[in-house]
């Protein structure tokens, strides 16, 4: 009986040490946002699969018809897209979208390949703003950049393990400059920083109101602004990765 005692102890020491760990690595703080996003896209799953008009497409047929009719596709090349391959895709893509939402979200709460969930995560909710539903994708956007960036995959995830072997970061989290290769997660921020400007540029051209009671509504506006914060977190996380020497230098 004691033997079981101290052994229960010593599981316990080994559990409170291994959590106390993790929880003071750089980004914990980021956590509960990271299984807020890995249950919502659960929760999304869930409410898709439990409706059989998403089994045939029928629903997501009549979303996109309903999106193309009201005119709340402001890209020409998007209406296009949805006039030529998604609809006539709709069974198919039905699927494609609830099996990545289960993937994602449970990749995303068990911390393995965060980073390529997350990826897929921003792919799905850049899709639903670009067909005029920005709502919550919208915030769902900026969290998971910021989950992207930050590496929380690695904090009490299997990433943490994965990363020993899987280098790459658009795969795995990584936590900490010592877990990348320096100049590789310089030039990949900075490179970030210049494609999120240059596409909040390009969004910004097909704004169709800067009225305040509207523009929340217009996609073009809420990815010019999502592209630009994107933008900003990038570019401010490359600077933070100045070496110590440029530093003291400066």
């Amino acid at each position: 009986m004691n033997a079981e005692t101290v052994n229960a102890d010593t599981i316990d020491d080994r559990l409170l040490r291994f959590f106390k760990k993790e929880l003071s690595k750089e980004g914990a703080y980021l956590l509960p946002l990271r299984l807020f996003i890995g249950m919502g896209w659960l929760r999304a799953f869930a409410e898709k699969v439990a409706d059989p008009g998403w089994h045939d497409g029928t629903v997501l047929a009549a979303f996109l018809q309903e999106r193309l009719a009201g005119d709340h596709v402001v890209f020409p090349f998007y209406r296009a897209l949805i006039t030529e391959v998604f609809l006539p895709s709709a069974p198919v893509l039905g699927w494609i979208v609830m099996i990545g939402q289960l993937l994602a979200g449970t990749a995303i709460l068990l911390g393995l390949f965060t980073n390529a969930a997350l990826l897929g995560g921003l792919f799905m909710n850049l899709n639903f703003i670009l067909v005029g539903a920005p709502n919550p994708s919208a915030f769902y956007f900026v969290i998971q950049v910021a989950l992207f960036i930050g590496g929380t995959g690695a904090i009490i995830g299997l990433d943490a393990l994965l990363g020993r072997r899987i280098r790459t970061p658009l795969f795995v989290a990584k936590v900490g400059i010592k877990s990348w290769h320096f100049r590789s997660k310089e030039r990949a921020l900075l490179g970030l920083a210049i494609l999120s400007f240059g596409l909040a540029a390009y969004c910004l051209a097909h704004v169709r109101t800067y009225d305040p009671g509207l523009s929340v509504e217009d996609p073009a506006m809420i990815l010019t602004v999502l592209f630009g914060l994107s933008s900003l977190q990038a570019f401010v996380s490359y600077l933070r990765q100045q070496p110590p020497e440029t530093a003291r230098t400066s």
